[in-house]
């Protein structure tokens, strides 16, 4: 008998493709592949097959044509008339056991992705605060910064102004009275 690990290499498939496709395909292994993941000769020579087929690119319901079978139910509806009710329980618990953990995992998974998120929401709220009162002060700077400027150039008008009048006061009076 041969064990998973053992034909994983031999067919160059994950153990995981080999559970499958013992699961896809249970009405042709023995109990034992079923139950154990150890496998007989017999057991070997149709994932072999199966290997072949699907390498091939055969859907499941040409590979379960070949090996001779109508069905691809899964592994828990096509149980031999062998195994009792009991074992396909078992087998049928476990199934939903395994399901039940990975979604577990998966509900944590996402917990633990929904507390990074709201970490980041409240990082992001704080940076967009401190961002808006860095762009008031901006803006408040800038205002008076127009107002001094405004102020300035007022005053240089102003300044303008008055050297023109005393530049005008300073021409002779016969100059002034021709308008040069």
């Amino acid at each position: 008998m041969k064990r998973i690990g053992e034909l994983s290499a031999e067919l160059d498939v994950s153990p995981h493709t080999i559970r499958r496709w013992v699961e896809m395909f249970a009405a042709f292994f023995s109990p034992e592949a079923r139950r154990t993941y150890r496998y007989t000769e017999d057991d070997v020579a149709t994932l072999h097959t199966i290997a072949r087929l699907h390498r091939e690119g055969r859907s499941t319901d040409e590979i379960t044509r070949e090996l001779g079978g109508a069905t691809s139910a899964p592994f828990f509806l096509t149980r031999s008339s062998q195994e009792t009710s009991d074992d396909t329980l078992t087998h049928l618990l476990a199934y939903v056991q395994e399901t039940h953990h990975s979604l577990l995992n998966t509900q944590l998974a996402n917990r633990d992705l929904l507390a990074v998120i709201v970490q980041d929401n409240f990082a992001l709220k704080e940076e967009n605060t401190r961002l808006r009162r860095r762009i008031q002060a901006l803006e408040e700077e800038l205002s008076r910064l127009k107002e001094s400027d405004w102020n300035h150039r007022l005053a240089l008008e102003e300044r303008l102004a008055l050297l023109e009048r005393q530049l005008e006061e300073a021409k002779p009076w016969w100059k002034r009275l021709l308008g040069r």
